[in-house]
């Protein structure tokens, strides 16, 4: 007869093991709820659209010869810019846009999933990401204001989804709509290099309003390729123009057909926020709306925002121009009317860069990091010196001339792509507007370089025949000279891979090459300079340091770091 004990002692392990199995299960269940409970309260959905709102929007797609149609709303390239011209209510807008530039949309989305898998290559990191961004974010959905959602929804019912398993389509919408804001707290955001100025009356050749902006997003490259011109024409609302991509409802830079002008460039500042509405969707309800520089500010002043951002307002018909300084708990206002320039001249040019200028951000840390650490300051300087000197004969020619301006503080010579350029060959789009006159001018590309396509509003947003303004044309800069920055960008890529990989002396040769090619880049003397040091070779080292210190090599950090390493070799 077998032993009770023998059986009981033989019979634990299974017991526990049981159990442990059980434990598993059970725990398994439990992530699995609250993983599902999680993506349930972190979910941002659409809206319900009604079966005959969807019916008198969702129409065929026609082709009929470089135009295609979805009903009134077409999209083409005729004049070498992408255009879309939209027609309706939110959902109807929304539809045709999304349905038209389909195949714009997915080019840029495929690269930045691209993008974000090489920087991101773990997967395991790349879903904590996912979780992290949904749940800061879980309320954006609920500051759209009601038509911006309908849009948005319209939109991804419009394009083909294939990243759905990262986040559903109208979801990953609401948040490129946001991107700007969710990137703006990045130590190397792709936004902070915009440059602006409004000059009239006086200070321009004919009294219009006239207004030159460099969007100079460093991103993926279809932003710059498949630059869009979006003409909007939505029910019981103001008309207006966009200058940004297929699939995008909000606005960066636009004008509309009061006249009234409106941009942003991004901004840092001490003061912190947590909800508000997009950036971009707060320029639409601008355009949609405002009839004059006040109603604009008072858009502004009574909407809450996430970051801070500068909006520069114009309008046509009176000439008036605003900087309006915008944080999430602070607002200041610059005006032209009633300024005075440093020559004593009223209705001062207004120039606007990164930088606050208003005396309640004097002790903003963060701004005046900005300014002096990063281009803000330097593009200031030089754009304002540019406007001052040309002040009286400031035509369209002109701001574009300023624009495209390649040179530092008091003319001083600068390499190719120096980011306190205010050309720095880094532009997604860059326009010239006569607000007075309802003329839009949007440069083809590549960044500044290409010809500027000349947009009537009267006839694009009201039908009206007048004589076609005149395009304006492209940069001078020699062919030789924009192959071999673009070459030496190249080695200097390569020569961080290589130099990644430790292969040192290859490193070294493209670091040479690129030097050898472009003699006025900063960046590839500290490279090279780095690379000798590290081969212990600290007089060549010196010497090139040396020579990126007299280069005016854009960020303060930089010049600090090199100053120390020459004081050490």
């Amino acid at each position: 007869m077998t032993d009770p004990v023998l059986l009981r002692s033989r019979d634990r392990p299974r017991v526990r093991a049981k159990r442990w199995l059980m434990v598993l299960i059970l725990g398994a269940i439990a992530i699995s709820l609250g993983y599902g409970l999680f993506i349930r309260a972190t979910q941002i959905r659409p809206p319900e659209i009604s079966a005959e709102m969807r019916a008198q929007a969702e129409l065929p797609l026609e082709v009929k010869g470089p135009r295609s149609y979805i009903g009134k709303s077409w999209l083409g390239r005729e004049r070498g810019i992408w255009e879309l011209h939209l027609f309706g209510d939110p959902y109807a807008l929304g539809y045709a846009q999304g349905r038209l530039a389909d195949r714009l949309f997915l080019n840029a989305e495929d690269y930045m999933f691209r993008e974000m898998n090489r920087y991101i290559p773990s997967k395991i990191a790349l879903q904590l990401v996912r979780l992290g961004v949904r749940l800061r974010y879980r309320h954006l959905g609920d500051q759209l204001p009601p038509d911006r959602a309908v849009e948005i929804a319209g939109i991804a019912s419009g394009v083909a989804d294939l990243h759905g398993d990262f986040l559903p389509i109208y979801h990953r919408l609401v948040f490129y709509h946001a991107l700007h804001d969710i990137t703006q707290s990045l130590e190397n955001s792709p936004l902070l290099g915009c440059s602006a100025f409004a000059a009239s009356g006086s200070a321009t050749s004919n009294g219009h309003l006239l207004i030159g902006r460099n969007f100079d997003f460093e991103g993926p490259e279809p932003f710059d390729g498949d630059k869009a011109v979006l003409f909007f024409r939505p029910t019981g609302k103001i008309p207006f123009a966009s200058v940004a991509w297929g699939g995008m409802a909000g606005v960066v830079t636009g004008l509309n057909g009061e006249g009234i002008y409106v941009s942003i460039n991004a901004s840092r500042s001490d003061d912190k926020g947590k909800d508000g509405i997009p950036v971009e969707i707060l320029v639409r309800e601008v355009l949609e709306q405002a009839k004059s520089v006040d109603d604009a500010i008072a858009i502004v002043k009574k909407s809450p925002v996430m970051v801070p951002d500068f909006y520069l307002v114009g309008d046509g018909k009176t000439g008036d121009s605003a900087v309006i300084e915008r944080t999430p708990t602070r607002i200041e206002v610059r005006r032209s009317r009633g300024s005075i320039d440093r020559n004593g001249a009223s209705d001062a040019p207004l120039v606007l860069t990164n930088h606050a200028l208003a005396p309640a951000f004097s002790g903003d840390a963060e701004n005046d990091r900005l300014k002096r650490y990063l281009t803000s300051g330097a593009r200031y300087r030089r754009m304002s010196e540019l406007v001052q000197r040309w002040r009286g004969l400031i035509d369209p020619k002109k701001v574009l001339e300023i624009l495209r301006d390649k040179k530092g503080d008091g003319g001083a010579p600068l390499g190719l792509g120096n980011r306190n350029a205010l050309d720095a060959l880094i532009a997604t789009h860059s326009v010239v507007v006569d607000a007075t006159s309802l003329i839009l001018w949007v440069g083809e590309g590549p960044h500044l370089i290409g010809r500027y396509r000349a947009f009537d509003l009267r006839k694009e947003l009201y039908d009206e025949e007048r004589a076609a303004p005149a395009d304006l044309p492209p940069d001078n800069l020699s062919e030789d000279d924009l192959r071999n920055f673009h070459d030496a960008q190249a080695a200097i890529k390569a020569a961080h891979e290589l130099e990644k990989a430790g292969a040192h002396e290859r490193a070294l040769e493209e670091a040479e090459k690129a030097v050898a090619l472009e003699d006025n880049l900063p960046e590839a003397r500290r490279l090279l300079g780095d690379l000798y040091r590290a081969a212990q070779r600290p007089d060549d080292a010196r010497r090139q340091y040396q020579r990126f210190l007299e280069l005016n090599p854009p960020y303060l950090k930089d010049i600090e770091q090199v100053r120390g390493i020459l004081g050490s070799l």
